[in-house]
C-alpha cells in the first residue's frame, strides 16, 4: 500500500457513500417528479453552507468555547444555512409534492456532509482518516441528509399542505431538524461516556431519522397515488385496467417487460417516459387547481403546456406500431387515460350516479327469465330479424 492510498480511500468513502444514500432516497420517488438539476443545485448549496456555517461558528468558539458551540449553537447555524436553498427550490413549480422537498432537502444535507467530511479529513492523519471517513460516511452524512429532508418536507407541505407563508412551515421543520441535530451532537461530543456504545447510539439516532423520512416519503407516495386515482375517476366507472395501471406506477419494470422483450430497452424507456410524464402532468393539473399562490400558479401556467407538448412528442417517438402493441398487452382504455389526463382532470369530482350499480339493477330487472346476458342479446337480435322479415313480407 502506497503512502497516499489510505487518504485516497478515506476521501472516496466519505464522498461516495453519502451519494449512495442520496441515490437510494431519490429512487423512492417512483413518480420521478424531482429534477436532477435542482438536486445538483441543492448538493452544491449544501457544500457552500459548510463555509457559511464555519464563518459564523468559528468566532463563537473563541468566545463560548468548543463544547458549548458544538452542542448548542452549531446545530442551529448549520440547519439554517443548509435549508435556505429549500425556501427557493420547494416553492417552485418544479416541486410537485412534499416528496420532492424531501429529496432536495436530503441532497442539501448530503452536500453539506461531504464538504464537512473533507474538512475533518484534512485535520487528521491518514490512519485516523480512514476510520473517521467511514464513520462519518455512514452516520453523520445520514443525519445531515435526514434533518434537511425533514425541513424540505415541511416547506413542501407535509403534513398540512402548502401554506401561503412558507416561513412558518420552514420554522416548524427547522425546529424538528435542530432538535434531532442537537441530540446527535450532544451524543457525539460526549461519546466517551458511552464508550464503544456511543457509535451505536449515534447510528441509531441517524438511521431513526432516515427511517422516519423514508416512511413519510412512502406514505406521501401512497397518498398521491390515491389522490391521482381519485382525480382520474377510477372509482367512478373507468376500467379496472386504468386503475391497475395507476396503482402500479411504482412497478413499471414488470409492467413493461413485454414491451422491452418485443421492441428493446430503448422503446421500453420511451413508453415508461410517456406514462411517467402523463402522471406528472396530472399531478401538476391538480396542483394548479388547488394552489392559491399566485407565483406558483404563474409558473405552472407556463410549465403545463410545455409538458403537454413533451407528452405529445414522446408519444410520437414511441410510434403507432409500438403503441398498438402496448394497447394489446393492456386494456385499450389505459393508453387513452394517460394521453388525456389533462382533459379528465378538468372535471370536478366524481359523477353523482354509480354507473355500475345502476347497470346491475337494470340487468336484474330485465333478467326475469333467468337467461344469461348472451342469451338475452341473441333473443333481441332474433326479434329484430323477425320484425324485418315481416316488414319485407308486408311490402311484397
Amino acid at each position: 500500500m502506497t503512502h497516499y492510498q489510505p487518504i485516497s480511500y478515506s476521501i472516496l468513502i466519505a464522498s461516495v457513500i453519502p451519494l449512495v444514500f442520496l441515490y437510494l432516497v431519490k429512487r423512492l420517488n417512483f413518480f420521478e417528479t424531482h429534477r436532477v438539476r435542482l438536486i445538483l443545485l441543492a448538493l452544491v448549496w449544501g457544500a457552500i453552507s459548510v463555509e457559511l456555517s464555519y464563518q459564523v461558528s468559528h468566532p463563537m468558539r473563541l468566545i463560548l468555547g468548543m463544547p458549548f458551540v458544538a452542542t448548542h449553537t452549531a446545530p442551529i447555524v448549520e440547519e439554517i444555512f443548509k435549508s435556505l436553498i429549500l425556501l427557493y427550490l420547494v416553492r417552485r413549480a418544479d416541486t410537485t409534492f412534499f416528496v420532492d422537498g424531501a429529496v432536495y432537502g436530503f441532497a442539501s444535507g448530503i452536500g453539506f456532509a461531504i464538504a464537512e467530511n473533507m474538512l475533518y479529513l484534512s485535520r487528521v492523519d491518514m490512519d485516523t482518516g480512514l476510520v473517521l471517513g467511514t464513520t462519518r460516511a455512514f452516520i453523520s452524512s445520514v443525519m445531515h441528509g435526514s434533518t434537511s429532508a425533514i425541513v424540505g418536507m415541511a416547506v413542501a407541505g407535509f403534513p398540512l399542505g402548502r401554506v401561503k407563508h412558507p416561513l412558518l412551515a420552514w420554522i416548524v421543520g427547522l425546529a424538528i431538524a435542530i432538535a434531532v441535530h442537537t441530540v446527535f451532537n450532544n451524543t457525539a461530543f460526549h461519546h466517551f461516556v458511552f464508550g464503544q456504545t456511543g457509535l451505536l447510539v449515534l447510528a441509531a439516532i441517524a438511521f431513526t431519522a432516515l427511517l422516519l423520512v423514508a416512511i413519510a416519503i412512502l406514505w406521501g407516495l401512497r397518498l398521491e397515488r390515491r389522490r391521482l386515482r381519485k382525480s382520474l375517476g377510477v372509482r367512478a366507472g373507468v376500467s379496472q385496467g386504468e386503475a391497475r395501471l395507476v396503482q402500479r406506477v411504482d412497478d413499471l419494470d414488470d409492467l413493461l417487460a413485454p414491451v422491452e422483450a418485443r421492441f428493446g430497452e430503448i422503446k421500453r424507456e420511451q413508453v415508461a417516459s410517456v406514462l411517467l410524464l402523463g402522471a406528472q402532468l396530472a399531478m401538476k393539473q391538480e396542483l394548479i387547481r388547488k394552489t392559491k399562490d399566485p407565483e406558483l400558479r404563474a409558473e405552472l401556467a407556463v410549465q403545463i403546456p410545455e409538458m403537454r407538448q413533451g407528452l405529445k412528442r414522446l408519444r410520437h417517438e414511441v410510434g403507432m406500431y409500438a403503441m398498438s402493441y402496448v394497447r394489446s398487452i393492456m386494456p385499450k382504455t389505459t393508453w387513452s387515460l394517460w394521453a388525456h389526463l389533462e382533459q379528465i382532470l378538468t372535471k370536478l369530482g366524481p359523477p353523482r350516479t354509480d354507473v355500475w350499480r345502476v347497470l346491475s339493477v337494470r340487468l336484474a330487472v330485465h333478467d326475469s327469465t333467468g337467461t344469461g346476458l348472451h342469451g338475452r342479446i341473441q333473443a333481441a337480435l332474433d326479434a329484430r330479424m323477425q320484425a324485418a322479415a315481416l316488414a319485407t313480407d308486408g311490402d311484397e
